[in-house]
């Protein structure tokens, strides 16, 4: 039986390139109030503690826009400032519930290709960890707008 390793050869030389990410046992997923499952604190997390570091599966946002209608897309983060690409965050980090006064944020960490969530304030055990849809520096800003849009 072949290394994982191994399949990784011709797309980063070397087992050691990899980076390694492991599950975070301060969060769980649960029944959220808000919209179906959602991340939750285990014990409580500071404000600036890395809530998770989530893989990322990058794709061209093109190729997501051509299927409006698929379900993953209300799931996929935009990576990059030019808008090209999109991707879906590994681990819990597709479900993390919007709040417009959210209490963590995110941001997307292009050399390790992972989704950074982080506290932005003091999040109670048995809290639900939200983020702000619109992105990084939206929080406080209603989401209402940009869902009533025509074209979505």
């Amino acid at each position: 039986m072949r290394s994982i390793f191994s399949y990784f050869k011709n797309f980063k030389g070397d087992k050691n390139n990899l980076f390694v990410t492991k599950p975070n046992n301060a969060i769980y997923v649960a029944i959220s109030s808000i919209h179906g499952r959602g991340v939750f604190a285990q014990q409580t997390i500071k404000i600036g503690d890395i809530i998770e570091e989530c893989p990322i599966i990058k794709m061209k946002l093109q190729e997501m826009t051509v299927r409006k209608q698929m379900l993953l897309n209300y799931y996929a983060f935009m990576i990059d400032e030019n808008n090209e690409y999109t991707g879906i965050a590994l681990g819990y980090g597709s479900l993390y519930n919007h709040a417009d006064n959210c209490n963590a944020t995110y941001y997307f960490d292009k050399e390790k290709e992972l989704m950074i969530f982080e506290a932005i304030q003091s999040i109670e055990k048995n809290q639900e960890i939200t983020i702000n849809y619109l992105g990084p520096e939206s929080a406080g800003q209603s989401i209402e707008n940009w869902i009533n849009k025509p074209e979505l």
